[in-house]
């Protein structure tokens, strides 16, 4: 497993983007390999250089994901949103559904609390999911995507994509928790009070993605019926996992 997640190709280089990484490379369970090159999950792409975007798109990208609210895009609009060079789409995961979300889980751990978010998110936003999976579905090529750390949204959707390719659950966890190592933003390191308000949601131990994908298990009987149970029919989950499993 630390090779896979240590392959040289998993991360992206690129000037202005952090956090960009391929799902390529996993083992599945049936013996296959994530496919490289078909997704990629990334940070904000409100700074991306020319340099950045013709890189994405050699690398396989043509289209990309954008799933941050529309506040957040207002401010800092994605660099590929009107360049022409991929098919663009916009599916705000959050809306305003979380604007006054608070843990009612006062006493409880970090990655606890940010699992409770993630389980609400996946609870109140499941339509959105399921239109995220129909794009990725839907592309030709490769397929990117990104919040604006590219932890907490853009995680949830690359859990599910790497359930539905067949990949086990230690490797999904393991590969959300990559992000710590790949945040460089000035304060991404800086030390806060565990006790400070909303301290949890800089995290991403782990644990954090183990509870929320068992809570979809428990509550919907796994990623694949959560998706079926929003109307994404077999042909489209087929068309997903024939694109992240190499044939």
């Amino acid at each position: 497993m630390e090779q896979e997640l240590g392959d040289p190709r998993r991360v992206l280089s690129l000037d202005y983007a952090q956090n960009v990484r391929d799902l390529g490379g996993y083992s599945t369970a049936d013996g296959r390999t994530t496919a490289w090159g078909r997704c990629v999950r990334s940070g904000d792409m409100d700074q991306l250089s020319t340099g950045d975007r013709q890189a994405l798109v050699a690398h396989g990208v043509d289209t990309v994901i954008d799933l941050r609210m529309e506040k957040e895009i207002a401010a800092a609009p994605n660099r590929f949103q009107d360049s022409g060079d991929v098919h663009f789409v916009i599916h705000d995961f959050w809306g305003q559904r979380f604007d006054n979300y608070r843990s009612r889980n006062k006493g409880a751990p970090p990655e606890v609390k940010l699992a409770d978010l993630y389980c609400q998110g996946l609870v109140q936003s499941a339509f959105v999911m399921a239109a995220i999976m129909r794009t990725v579905a839907a592309a030709d090529g490769g397929v990117a995507f990104h919040c604006r750390s590219g932890k907490d949204r853009t995680g949830l959707v690359a859990a599910f994509l790497l359930d539905l390719a067949g990949v086990p659950r230690t490797v999904i966890c393991e590969d959300y928790g990559l992000t710590a190592a790949l945040l460089t933003s000035p304060d991404a390191d800086k030390q806060l009070d565990p006790k400070q308000p909303g301290a949890y949601l800089r995290g991403c131990a782990p644990e954090t993605m183990d509870r929320t994908l068992a809570f979809v298990d428990e509550t919907f009987g796994g990623v694949h019926a959560y998706l079926k149970q929003e109307g994404v029919k077999d042909v489209e989950l087929n068309a997903i996992r024939a694109k992240l499993v190499e044939a």
